[in-house]
């Protein structure tokens, strides 16, 4: 007999809204959606953005301008494994297409990547959003392990309310994502990822109709973003510093 699992990572979920899991895994998924309001919740939460990537793989639909070279080139089809590089992808086609709100990132290094992929969060993404503490331990404990640093006071930060943590991937390396909520009901995230080059500080950037503030610390990236609250990100960019 099957195990009876009632935890599942977003990249499963993901990927049983995508049609790619095994038989057993995917019956495990649904099974647990019936019984746990969580679970459907948080499918619901991943089938917007997915049926917005599957349209965004349909630029004549949208008649939507083809994509940015450095966008093209990272998304050959809409699956799983390409999750983030279709996220991009549909956070520039869709915003060209329905909001006429985004525009061609002004270069093409992690921070703008995140910030296209940011783009495509609103207050509805996030609002209903319930990791189960197990799930986000476990997530934590693999950034920890990936970049040596202890996320656990991030959790916590006054101003935001934590609603999620993902791993992701970035040209092959691991970036972390942890979604917040505003006060005001603002999508922020606050992401890691390793990079080259020596340390620096704090430096403040808009993208997209964002702010953003970064920073390297010992061969880490740091990245908060969300809003267009240029000191509010600042300010909540120097709390989670100081708490890290």
């Amino acid at each position: 007999m099957s195990e009876n699992r009632t935890s599942f990572s977003d990249e499963e979920l993901t990927a049983y809204l995508d049609g790619e899991l095994d038989k057993q895994t995917a019956a495990q998924i649904k099974s647990a959606a019936k019984a746990d309001a969580l679970i459907a919740a948080r499918l619901d939460n991943l089938a917007v953005p997915m049926k917005l990537l599957k349209l965004s793989m349909n630029p004549a639909v949208l008649d939507a301008p083809a994509l940015p070279a450095h966008l093209a080139g990272s998304a050959p089809s809409p699956s799983r494994g390409i999750w983030v590089a279709s996220a991009i992808a549909a956070s520039f086609v869709i915003g060209v297409a329905v909001t006429n709100f985004m525009r061609p990132a002004p270069n093409t290094g992690w921070i703008a990547t995140i910030a296209s992929y940011q783009a495509l969060y609103v207050t509805e993404t996030l609002e209903n959003a319930v990791q189960p503490p197990a799930e986000t331990a476990q997530v934590l404990a693999r950034a920890k392990e990936a970049f040596g640093v202890d996320l656990s006071e991030a959790l916590s930060v006054s101003g935001l309310d934590f609603k999620r943590a993902q791993m992701l991937g970035l040209n092959g390396s691991p970036l972390l994502q942890m979604a917040y909520l505003a006060e005001d009901g603002t999508p922020m995230a606050l992401c890691l990822k390793s990079v080259s080059g020596p340390d620096r500080g704090p430096k403040t950037t808009v993208m997209f109709d964002m702010a953003g503030v970064s920073w390297v610390e010992n061969g880490i990236g740091y990245l908060l973003i969300g809003g267009g609250d240029t000191a509010r990100t600042e300010a909540l960019s120097t709390g989670l510093a100081a708490l890290l």
